[in-house]
């Protein structure tokens, strides 16, 4: 919040005439105004201008599985509602679209499907890197905020800090934070805690990834209990976990959720029961891939980084996005990325074809099958909309 500067004459020099005062004061008002509107609009701005698509990256995607990219879809005044990174973004059932930021003038800023600006909030509530909904006892339908303990200063400046879930009205009254696996006693005191992602079962309990640190799989109740946990490296093992960057549940049966586990480091999804047990893994060679996101009959996940396709070199600036089918786990479609193509059932490398995107962070895909793309060091960017082509 903007506060009034207020000056007082009587702090002001003794034997100062009336016009030597009004102009000592006109001085300081203004040199007072200019660094305090200074500091109110040194925002992060972007650092890429984003250039013209060409003809060939105005339609992305393959296999019948093809996208108009929407740069501009999202209609948000910087100076209203700034990005630094605009990381992860979902529908709730009031109509409106919540992403989550980490800038900290506004923690979500609340969108309508065409992309216009509702309103922000969050002041102050840093370090946002994922986002979910949960109902409470109520029905009431609250705010999941992931805090994965990089704070971001107006400038962009990071601070590396204790992260957090916390758990917020719609109007971004805090309910409650989870605790961590400091507070719980699974970690000692000075260990960070870095959670990058949670996923919600179909009774409103929360499930955390701690990707970003110990790799473990906290499972709590909505009022914050502990339930189980589980995970962590298990280095040489399948069912280790490396940068677990993305947690989701797969509803299929309903009586048997899967939760899928993002393994970015290991260009991995894996699979695992509610209680932990590992069941399977799905390779994605060449990208670094997030959290897994179910519609219909495919999975989406966005792709950060990728591989050169000879040097094996992971390059800065390569994300796309994957499209996989919902039977086989196979992917059909990679909207940026080369064509995906097998050797009998074993995946060929990805890598980027088209920079349209620098790293891809998370997605949300609507009813229609449109997806939405989030980007971490995407150049303060806004969520681009990747249109589905209807044949």
């Amino acid at each position: 919040m903007r506060q009034a500067l207020e000056i007082h004459p009587s702090r002001l020099a003794h034997g100062v005439t009336n016009s030597q005062t009004a102009a000592s004061m006109t001085r300081l008002v203004t040199h007072l105004l200019a660094l305090s509107l200074g500091s109110l609009t040194a925002q992060f701005q972007p650092t890429e201008t984003l250039r013209p698509l060409t003809e060939e990256e105005q339609v992305l995607g393959h296999n019948g599985l093809r996208y108009r990219v929407i740069r501009d879809w999202a209609k948000v005044d910087r100076e209203v509602a700034p990005v630094i990174n605009a990381h992860a973004m979902v529908a709730s059932e009031d109509g409106f679209f919540y992403l989550v930021t980490d800038h900290p003038k506004n923690a979500i800023i609340v969108l309508k499907p065409d992309g216009s600006y509702v309103r922000s909030f969050g002041t102050g509530l840093k370090g946002g890197h994922g986002i979910d909904l949960v109902k409470d006892k109520d029905g009431r339908e609250l705010i999941v905020h992931v805090d994965c303990g990089w704070e971001f200063s107006a400038k962009g400046e990071p601070t590396k800090k204790t992260g957090s879930v916390n758990l917020l009205t719609k109007e971004g009254q805090l309910v409650r934070t989870l605790p961590s696996t400091i507070d719980l006693g699974i970690e000692e005191e000075g260990t960070y805690y870095s959670p990058c992602d949670v996923a919600v079962t179909n009774n409103n309990e929360i499930i955390v990834i701690d990707g970003y640190s110990t790799n473990r799989v906290l499972h709590f109740t909505l009022e914050g209990e502990l339930i189980r946990h589980w995970g962590g490296r298990q280095k040489g093992k399948a069912d280790d976990i490396s940068n677990g960057h993305g947690i989701s549940l797969d509803h299929s049966d309903p009586e048997n959720p899967i939760l899928w586990i993002s393994s970015r480091d290991q260009n991995q999804l894996k699979r695992f029961t509610l209680e932990g047990d590992y069941l399977d893994t799905i390779e994605i060679p060449g990208a670094y891939a997030g959290q897994a996101v179910f519609h219909g009959d495919y999975i989406y996940t966005g792709v950060c980084w990728s591989k050169h396709p000879k040097t094996g070199k992971r390059l800065p600036k390569s994300g796309f996005v994957a499209v996989l089918d919902r039977k086989t786990n196979k992917v059909l479609s990679a909207p940026g990325g080369s064509k995906p193509t097998y050797d009998g059932d074993t995946l060929q490398p990805l890598h980027q074809m088209h920079s349209v995107f620098l790293h891809v962070h998370d997605l949300m895909v609507d009813q229609e099958g449109n997806i939405y793309v989030m980007e971490w060091n995407g150049a303060a960017r806004y969520p681009f909309k990747l249109e589905l082509i209807k044949s």
